[in-house]
């Protein structure tokens, strides 16, 4: 498994978990994050988080689909399970693609969708 899908894990444990700053430590304030049709920053994705709602996840299918020195996307399947019947719209099947930036320290997220997967 490629080292990255270490900090996607780290990303759903932290959606799950509601844990803004640790969400906030891995995706870039300005990433492009598309969830559901709706755009927003990861700055402002960060401060959802805490409602995120899901109370399980699992991702299979993992793929490296291009890699550089200065990005790696990938490409997977998760599946998640909401906390509430008010969360149930965060439960089912999604494709997910991610874009994570190699330049500083750390991998930083720099841009996230999904796409709900139908009939699942």
């Amino acid at each position: 498994m490629h080292f990255i899908y270490e900090y996607e894990k780290k990303m759903w444990d932290a959606a799950k978990s509601g844990h803004k700053s640790t969400f906030a430590g891995l995706v870039s304030e300005a990433a492009v994050m598309i969830c559901g049709g709706y755009r927003c920053s990861g700055a402002e994705y960060a401060e959802i988080i805490g409602d995120f709602g899901i109370s399980d996840y699992e991702i299979s299918n993992f793929e490296v689909v291009a890699k550089t020195d200065a990005l790696i996307q990938v490409h997977y399947v998760v599946q998640t399970q909401a906390q509430s019947v008010e969360n149930a719209d965060m439960a089912g099947v999604f494709h997910v693609t991610s874009t994570w930036s190699m330049s500083g320290k750390s991998p930083m997220l720099v841009f996230n969708m999904d796409s709900r997967i139908l009939g699942e």
